[in-house]
Order: structure tokens, then sequence, then C-alpha cells
């Protein structure tokens, strides 16, 4: 029998059976693509839909946070025609204020020293979102620490005779005067191991590894009797074997902040003199602050010199009476050129004076990294008093007759006859101040959006 004919029944009953596996394949296929059509077309809508309510809601966001923009205009507003008849402190808030097709509504109600302000925010479509956010009157604030007369870090001190020190001196280096003519009226501690006291008069305790030379009126902590305190006359009791004072970091002061906030003010270019009787401050000044003879100029906020601050004969500087207790700063700070910028020098007779408030002062802040007792990176000359003085990373030089509230310095120099007459009342609880109070701002990080 021929074989091709054997072979032809099967062929006949197998094409029926592909091609209904072909029709089956062919539904599922076309059902699954309907179905993912379907999905398609449905996750669009629900897209679309989603947007249209996002935009709703941030709509009424933006209504809101407009509400948030009158309350704090109203607080600063010096009349009430556009606030509802009510401004200043005394704002009692707006209902159904339109805005941008939309309206909002302001309350506000006590919280402390704050307000706090809520804004209901309705769309056009009536979309409705509310913000919560604190209102302040207290100014932002950097709050470095003087507590004592005078603070050196670990290159210590030194005095010349008739210099004298009215309150505590600290330093991480070795505390030196040319002879027991140089007064501290206050406590003197070095906390460098192996530190010492050498041939200082000190009122009251003396706190070093060694006490050399000196006089101590008050009791004397060191080491080891008697080498560590050779030729050194002790009035109260010796104490040896004591440990060595604790290190103390010096005062932190916040660079950026003080940048910022006198950047806020606006820039000036070049070197600045002011004119008699002006203003300055909040300011950025990118080149050198020269305060010209018989210059008087009222500080009215942060003042960050990218260069050199330099005061004249009978100048003065006064803190704006509307600081009360505040205080503010002066920064002498090139942050690319700390070798050679970012030098103070105040001159004979510069008055440097607070706001009228005994807690009020100037703090002089000078970024400059020289260590050189003649060419120091903040120098203080004859009876230029008031101000606290701060060489972060320098030598600070008080030369004859001046006199400041506290001064701070990685090394600290003190002429003949210069005075520092520290004031605990005075200096205690300091608040610096980037301007003045009085000026209703939003306080950070309270914003937030209720539901």
């Amino acid at each position: 029998m021929d074989r091709d004919l054997l072979k032809k029944p099967m062929i006949m009953k197998t094409l029926p059976a592909r091609r209904g596996f072909a029709l089956v394949s062919t539904t599922v296929l076309l059902a699954l693509l309907f179905a993912f059509a379907m999905v398609f077309v449905d996750s669009a809508l629900s897209s679309r839909r989603a947007a249209q309510t996002y935009q709703s809601g941030l709509s009424a966001l933006q209504v809101s946070e407009a509400g948030v923009n009158q309350a704090l205009m109203c607080l600063n507003a010096a009349s009430g025609a556009n606030c509802g008849g009510t401004y200043g402190s005394n704002y009692a808030g707006q209902s159904n204020v339109a805005f941008g097709g939309g309206k909002f509504t302001i309350t506000l109600s006590p919280s402390g020293s704050d307000k706090e302000v809520t804004s209901v925010g309705t769309a056009a479509n009536s979309a409705v979102a509310t913000i919560k956010v604190l209102a302040t009157i207290v100014p932002p604030m950097d709050n470095p620490a003087f507590n004592y007369a005078l603070q050196a870090g670990n290159s210590g001190a030194h005095l010349e005779n008739n210099s004298e020190i009215e309150g505590t001196l600290y330093s991480g280096g070795n505390v030196d005067c040319t002879s027991t003519q140089a007064k501290i009226q206050g406590d003197v501690y070095v906390s460098l191991a192996g530190g010492m006291i050498d041939s200082c008069r000190v009122t009251y305790n003396g706190h070093a590894d060694k006490i050399i030379n000196a006089g101590i009126d008050g009791d004397a902590y060191y080491k080891n009797d008697p080498a560590d305190i050779a030729g050194t006359t002790v009035t109260g009791a010796k104490y040896p074997n004591s440990t060595t004072p604790d290190q103390q970091n010096l005062p932190a002061v916040n660079l950026d902040f003080w940048r910022q906030a006198a950047e806020d003010g606006g820039t000036v270019t070049g070197d600045y003199s002011p004119a008699d009787n002006s203003t300055l401050g909040p300011k950025k000044i990118i080149g050198n602050l020269l305060i010209d003879q018989n210059i008087d100029v009222t500080i009215t906020g942060a003042v960050w010199v990218v260069g050199d601050v330099t005061t004249s004969n009978n100048s003065s500087l006064t803190l704006a009476s509307s600081f009360g207790a505040y205080s503010t700063a002066i920064l002498a700070d090139d942050p690319d050129h700390t070798a050679t910028k970012g030098k103070v020098s105040i001159a004979n007779n510069t008055a440097i004076n607070g706001s009228g408030n005994s807690k009020s002062h100037i703090m002089i802040v000078a970024t400059n990294t020289s260590l050189s007792d003649t060419e120091p990176a903040l120098s203080v000359s004859n009876n230029a008093v008031g101000a606290i003085f701060y060489a972060i990373d320098g030598t600070l030089r008080l030369q004859n007759n001046g006199g400041a509230k506290s001064m701070a310095a990685k090394r600290l120099f003190v002429d003949q006859n210069a005075e520092v007459e520290y004031q605990s009342s005075a200096l205690s609880d300091l608040k610096f101040s980037a301007g003045p109070p009085g000026r209703w701002r939003l306080k950070s990080e309270t914003w937030r959006e209720v539901k």
C-alpha cells in the first residue's frame, strides 16, 4: 500500500483542531487587549480627576496663603484702612475677603508672646484649605555667651603694667604679666595642662597648674608644692594637687546668621564712609567700612564688612534706641582672605554705645587670623569704651587707656592703663538680634496645613 495514502486521513482530522485553537487564542487576545484598554482609559480618567482635585486644592491653598500674608501686613500696618479697621498688635482678623476668584477668612488668637494666625481659603470651585502659623514680634537672634571679662583661647593672654581687669580672666593658654602691677580684680583660670599664671596680681583666686612670681590675694590652686608656687605670695589658702581647670570654649558666634541678616538689608560695593548723623544697617559692604573723624553713626541692624573696619578720632557708633535690651553685631569678615582681611581698628576716643538700655551692646567681631601682638586682628585704642570685642581666630589688643565691657580672642594682649570693666548684670542673658524688636514676622517651622 502507498504510504502517502495512509497519511491523508490523519491530516484531515488534524486541521479542524488547529483552526479551533487559533479561534480561541484570538478571542482571548482581543479580550485582554480590551481589558487593558479599559484599564488605561480608567487610569487616564482617574489621573485627570486627581489632577483636577489637586488643582482645586492648590487654588484653595494659594487663597489661604494670601490670607496669611494679609495678616502679617496688617500686624505691621500703621492704619486699619485695608485691614478691616484694626491693625498692629490689635489686629483682629477679617472675614470673606475676596481674592483670586475665591475668598479667605483670618482669625488670630494669643499664643504666649506670639499670635496664632488661622487662614481659611475657599477657591472659586468651593475647595477649602486651612493654614495655621505663628507670628512673633521677637526678632531672629544669635546668643553667644560672654561669661568673663576676658577670655583667651589656647594662645593665652598677656597684660602690661598698670592694666586692670575688673572680672574673671579665663584662658586656654598661659597668662603672663609684665609684673604684679598688672591687676586682675577677679579669678584667673588657666585650663592648659602644665599652664601657668606668671607675675600677675590676682585679687581673688588663682587656678593653674603653675602660679609663679605672682601675688594672689585669695586662694591658690596648683599642682606641686613648692615648685609650682615658687615666688608667689598667697594671702589665702594654698591647695596643692588641684586638678587642672576645665577647658572652656570661646563664645560661639553664628557667622552665617550675621552674614545673612546683613545681606538681607542690601549690598554696597566698594569702600564705604557713612556721613555724619547717618544710619547704617542691616547692610553688607563688599569693601572696607571707614568711619571718619568726628562722624557719628546710628546702627540700625547687622553690618557685614567683607574687608576691614576702621574708625577715626572722636567718632561714634550708637545702636538705635528701638533695639531696647537687644544687641547686634558688626562683622569684619572676608571668608576667602582671613589672613589679610577681616581686621578691626578702633581709634582714639571712639565711642561705642548700646541703645541706652544697660543690657544693650554692639558686638564687634574680627575673623582675621593674625596672632601678632604688633599687627593684631582687632585693635582697640585709647578711650574706646562700651563694646564687646571678639577676635575669633586672632589677637585682640587693647591699647593704652582703651576700654571694653568684655573681650574674647584666641590671644589677648592688654596694654598699660587699659581697662576692662565686666558687669555681670549687664552681660548676663545677652540677646543679640539681627534687627530691633517690634516688627511682626512669621515664626520659622510653625507653618502647617490643617485638614
